[in-house]
């Protein structure tokens, strides 16, 4: 086998080229018409399939039998999440992820049925100087059949990646698998779902500044490269990615869809009309229809206070708000990265453990289980004490094999490249988007479309005979009207289905929501003439 020589390219890293006989190879430094042909060919999307080596699947094998558990002390059944992720949850999903779980079989899956690829992309450093950094990008693409199909970028965020998209992915791309009626039926999308930088199988950028907005760049490259020049945008847990995208690109990003928010309540400083439409709903209890300016009776009764207050049977909260600060484990997740890279990165299970505790506060719950660590998967204000459902993380996990097996398909996602670039891209998002930036402060002039899963406190709530909402039944999530001081709000819609991951828990909702969100912003011209690139 001949052997292969690499060089020192300016700004493109070490690149892998010729064999060493090619006459076209200088052994000092490449022609400048290889270095074009490097350049076309970095720029070029290649297909993609995973395939991670046998030994390290080997290895992860063994760390997981060499596991030494923690004790643990009895505490009552409401309070076993009081410290954290309990043995009794941990342990079944342990046993699955050692004895039942294949990642053969679901990476044979995931090649079948998403369609990847990578494509690397060069961006200046955050650094201010002169220097690039190249990043291997992977995405999925799945292309429609329809002429008039938008272009979609679905965005992820930690600890999710790429496979949040799977259970929808086929109804967006095609309106056919999933039938319905009304305002955008069949709208049909071209989905792009790349993965951030550090997650999945896209590089780890190596700057510390690398955060939101150098993402934003990223993903609105990629785009550009598939021949996207205007796209719309998707994102849950990715919707500040979302946002940054909408601010630096608002001609090509014509509009946002977005699953329970959280926002902050409107100020006279940042926007004395959303201010005092708040506060005249508030005064009418939202009753008025002409007076209530979007928002519900329900919402304007929110309080931190009063949501604090709603209890269950054991007397404690349903819902606290997160403070501003935020607890130890959200500061320790998001402010001390190579701390924790140290113990996730070299243990399994210490990773499923802490993504365990992270979910639970995310998780809508049916009994309360008491006080929990606030998580840095929460955005300021959004509820993290809620109830699991039954046979859920509540009780020891022992839910459908489903379900398990989703779960431990998004730790492995998160073992296989290392901790460390996520939770290092995760302290800069954070800080980027902290309340007062200009990231936060500014107003979008991008529509943006929400779909509201969020849960209200009803557990000793009745209707009077008028049919009206008696006050001790309030919003658990502050009012999603609130985004109208900081984003140009164009659709909202309200479920009684409680979802925190609406893409895996309410997945039918999401897929006809954003068909709607968008066909009728397209209708109402609310995104231009969006020109359609043929399918």
């Amino acid at each position: 086998m001949p052997m292969l020589r690499c060089f020192a390219i300016p700004n493109l890293s070490w690149i892998q080229l010729l064999p060493d006989q090619s006459p076209l190879v200088s052994p000092r430094m490449p022609s400048t018409s290889i270095l074009n042909d490097i350049q076309e060919q970095l720029d070029t999307v290649q297909p993609y399939s995973m395939h991670v080596s046998s030994r390290y699947l080997e290895l992860t094998n063994k760390k997981l039998q060499l596991t030494r558990l923690p004790r643990e002390i009895e505490l009552p059944e409401h309070q076993k999440w009081v410290q954290g992720t309990p043995k009794s949850v941990l342990e079944p999903l342990l046993d699955y992820w050692l004895e039942h779980y294949d990642w053969r079989t679901q990476e044979a899956l995931f090649n079948s049925t998403l369609p990847q690829y990578r494509t690397t992309i060069t961006l200046p450093s955050t650094l201010g100087t002169s220097t690039l950094q190249s990043l291997r990008v992977h995405f999925i693409h799945k292309r429609s059949k329809d002429k008039n199909a938008i272009p979609l970028l679905f965005c992820h965020s930690w600890p999710s990646s790429f496979i949040e998209v799977q259970k929808i992915i086929d109804a967006l791309v095609d309106p056919h698998t999933l039938p319905s009626f009304g305002t955008g039926a069949h709208q049909a999308f071209h989905l792009v779902v790349p993965s951030i930088p550090g997650f999945g199988f896209s590089d780890a950028s190596l700057d510390d500044g690398f955060g939101l907005r150098d993402t934003a760049k990223l993903f609105h490259e990629l785009m550009i490269r598939l021949g996207y020049e205007y796209y719309v945008c998707h994102g849950s847990g990715g919707f500040n990615i979302c946002r940054a995208i909408a601010l630096s690109h608002p001609k090509s990003c014509l509009a946002v869809h977005t699953t329970n928010p959280s926002f902050t309540e409107p100020s006279f400083t940042q926007s004395p009309l959303s201010f005092l439409k708040y506060r005249i709903a508030k005064c009418t209890r939202a009753r008025i229809p002409l007076l209530s300016f979007g928002y519900t009776p329900a919402e304007v009764q929110w309080s931190k206070a009063r949501a604090s207050d709603v209890s269950g049977a054991s007397g404690v909260p349903l819902y606290a708000h997160r403070p501003a600060v935020g607890s130890t484990l959200s500061r320790f997740y998001s402010l001390r990265p190579q701390t924790l890279s140290f113990s996730l990165c070299d243990s399994p299970v210490g990773l499923l453990a802490s993504m365990l505790d992270i979910m639970h506060a995310r998780l809508p719950v049916k009994t309360q289980l008491g006080p929990r660590s606030r998580s840095p998967l929460l955005a300021p204000g959004e509820a993290e004490m809620q109830d699991a459902p039954q046979g859920g993380l509540a009780n020891g996990y022992e839910g459908p094999r489903r379900e398990r097996k989703m779960l431990t398909d998004m730790r492995q996602l998160q073992w296989l490249p290392g901790p460390e670039g996520s939770l290092r891209w995760l302290r800069r998002a954070h800080a980027d988007s902290s309340p007062g930036t200009p990231f936060q402060m500014s107003y979008c002039t991008v529509p943006l479309g929400i779909s509201s899963f969020q849960a209200r406190s009803s557990s000793s709530s009745s209707n009077n005979k008028h049919g009206e909402e008696k006050d001790n039944k309030a919003a658990t999530s502050p009012p999603v009207m609130w985004g109208s001081s900081s984003w140009n709000l164009a659709w909202v819609k309200r479920h009684q289905r409680r979802a925190t991951v609406a893409a895996w828990e309410a997945a039918d909702l999401v897929v006809l929501d954003v068909r709607e969100c968008f066909g009728t912003l397209l209708s109402h011209r609310a995104m231009g003439n969006l020109p359609l690139q043929a399918g």
